[in-house]
């Protein structure tokens, strides 16, 4: 960013990624690499976050991240779209997307180190894909391996600011998945939510509400704050989520893998 201009989340976000990719049946996974690339990303980000295209969804994080991308082998017509971002030291974790609405202290002096994943969208006409989900797992176990990451850290989201739509899921999530007191998030947004008291039960009906993405992370062994964020300009409620990559079950962890060698 030089020359005095106003930074450009789009041709910024652009910097060379390393020729970096495979394929898996018909999709290939890889970076963005050029403004062509992130052109793609922006409007399918626009689309699907925002509700139009041209109304923006690119922030002052985008050219600080690597941008993973899934297209068709055939026509290269970008199906789904990942941001990621290796965070390393306690300065890069207290300045990261998430550090907005978590006070990521705790988690810093753990020492682990992570990679932020975000702003994962996928096209509207493939969200139900099995094939397209994996190719995302896929593609994220390959960076994260290469990073060499302990722990895997985002925003999951529920669609709706409202929490009434989401308390069966909010109590699943606090009377199974609290993370450890050492490393989850303390308070720092001002629309917080706290998870529902479950009273020790465990509301299996309510594991059925937790949005798609969340429940692969929760079967990876993932866990969530205890406390839920409301972002009205989205219209989201989201909770912090952690996966650490010591804990994934063995034969999770085998299949990701051999899902990742492409």
């Amino acid at each position: 960013m030089t020359g005095g201009r106003d930074p450009d989340p789009v041709q910024d976000a652009a910097v060379e990624a390393p020729d970096w990719g495979f394929d898996l049946g018909m999709l290939h996974i890889g970076l963005a690499r050029s403004a062509e690339d992130m052109k793609a990303v922006q409007r399918l980000r626009d689309t699907r976050f925002r509700g139009a295209p041209g109304v923006s969804d690119m922030d002052r994080f985008d050219p600080l991240c690597r941008h993973l991308l899934i297209r068709k082998s055939t026509d290269q017509e970008v199906l789904a779209a990942a941001r990621l971002r290796v965070l390393q030291g306690d300065s890069a974790l207290r300045d990261c997307y998430t550090a907005q609405f978590y006070d990521l202290g705790e988690l810093g002096r753990s020492g682990q180190s992570c990679m932020e994943i975000g702003r994962i969208c996928i096209d509207a006409a493939h969200v139900h894909d099995p094939d397209l989900l994996r190719a995302l797992l896929a593609g994220l176990t390959r960076l994260a391996q290469e990073s060499g990451s302990e722990l895997l850290i985002g925003c999951a989201s529920f669609r709706g600011a409202d929490p009434a739509r989401h308390a069966g899921a909010l109590k699943y999530l606090a009377a199974n998945h609290i993370g450890p007191a050492h490393l989850r998030p303390a308070r720092a947004a001002t629309q917080v939510l706290e998870l529902p008291d479950a009273g020790g039960s465990a509301e299996m009906t309510g594991l059925r509400q937790v949005p798609a993405l969340l429940r692969l992370y929760l079967g990876l062994g993932g866990w969530v704050s205890d406390h839920a964020v409301i972002d009205p300009e989205l219209d989201t409620l989201h909770v912090f989520t952690a996966v650490e990559t010591a804990s994934i079950p063995p034969a999770r962890l085998r299949a990701l893998q051999l899902l990742a060698r492409g």
